[in-house]
C-alpha cells in the first residue's frame, strides 16, 4: 500500500513539474511574426599581391620557327624574372600557336604566330615595381601592368572582418525595428549571406591577337599604383520578435 502511495505521489510531482514547465514555455501562444533585414560591410585594404601577365609573339613561315623565336624571347624574361626575385613556383608559362591572320583583310596567311605568356606572381610591392619597370621594356604584346589582388591569408582575414561588421549592421537595424514597432527582439531564425565576397578580376589574353606591340623609345617607366581593393559582405537576417 505504501508503495502504491509512493507512486501516485511521484507521479502527480511530475505531472504538476510539467505542467508548469508547459505554463512557462506556453508553446500555443508562440508568435510566428518575425524581423528580416540586411547587414552590409565594406573593408578596405592595399593589396599585398600582384599578378603580371604579359604575352610575347613571334611570326614565322613555319610553326616551329615561330615557337621557337617565342620561347627564346619568353625564357629569357623568365631568367630576368627569377634573377629579379620571383620564385619558381610563383611562375606560369604557355605556349599557343595559330595561323596569323591579316587583321585589315581578316584573311588567312601563310605565316604563324606563336605566343608565350608568362604568369608572375609576387607579394612585395617594391619588387613588384622593379618587375614593372622591366616589363615596360620588352616587346609585349599586351599585358605590362599587374593585377593587384590579395593573398590567400589576407583575404580570409578582410572576409572575417567584414563578415563580423555585416552581422553587427544587421543586428543594429534589428534593434531598431523592434524598439520602433514596439515588440521585443527573439532569437535569430535564419541568416543568409548574400552572393559572397568580391574578387579581383583577372584579364586573360586573346590567343589570336593580330600584330606585335609596337616598339617605343620612351624611357619613361610606368607608376605602379595600386591604391585600395574593397571587400564587400551582405547578409540577410531573420528575427523572431517576442
Amino acid at each position: 500500500m505504501k508503495i502504491n502511495l509512493d507512486l501516485r505521489f511521484l507521479c502527480v510531482v511530475l505531472l504538476i513539474a510539467f505542467l508548469v514547465a508547459l505554463w512557462g514555455w506556453k508553446p500555443w501562444s508562440a508568435s510566428t511574426q518575425t524581423i528580416t533585414v540586411s547587414g552590409e560591410a565594406t573593408i578596405s585594404a592595399a593589396p599585398d599581391e600582384f599578378v603580371f601577365s604579359p604575352t610575347y609573339q613571334k611570326r614565322a613561315a613555319a610553326v616551329t620557327d615561330a615557337i621557337s623565336q617565342v620561347s627564346e624571347l619568353g625564357n629569357g624574361v623568365v631568367a630576368k624574372l627569377k634573377e629579379m626575385g620571383v620564385a619558381e613556383e610563383k611562375i606560369k608559362t604557355s605556349v599557343t600557336s595559330q595561323q596569323y591572320y591579316e587583321p585589315t583583310t581578316g584573311k588567312v596567311t601563310n605565316e604563324f604566330a606563336a605566343n608565350y605568356a608568362v604568369t608572375a606572381t609576387v607579394n612585395d610591392k617594391e619588387v613588384a615595381k622593379k618587375i614593372l619597370e622591366y616589363v615596360a621594356t620588352t616587346p609585349t604584346l599586351y599585358g605590362v601592368s599587374p593585377q593587384s589582388t590579395f593573398t590567400k591569408e589576407t583575404r580570409k582575414k578582410l572576409e572575417s572582418e567584414a563578415r563580423g561588421k555585416g552581422l553587427a549592421d544587421a543586428r543594429a537595424k534589428a534593434k531598431q525595428t523592434a524598439k520602433e514597432l514596439g515588440v521585443k527582439l527573439g532569437r535569430v531564425a535564419t541568416v543568409t549571406e548574400g552572393s559572397g565576397f568580391g574578387g579581383p578580376i583577372i584579364y586573360g589574353y586573346d590567343a589570336y591577337a593580330t600584330k606585335p606591340a609596337a616598339t617605343s623609345q620612351s624611357t619613361t617607366p610606368p607608376v605602379l599604383q595600386t591604391g585600395t581593393e574593397d571587400i564587400n559582405f551582405t547578409v540577410s537576417v531573420v528575427y523572431k520578435i517576442r
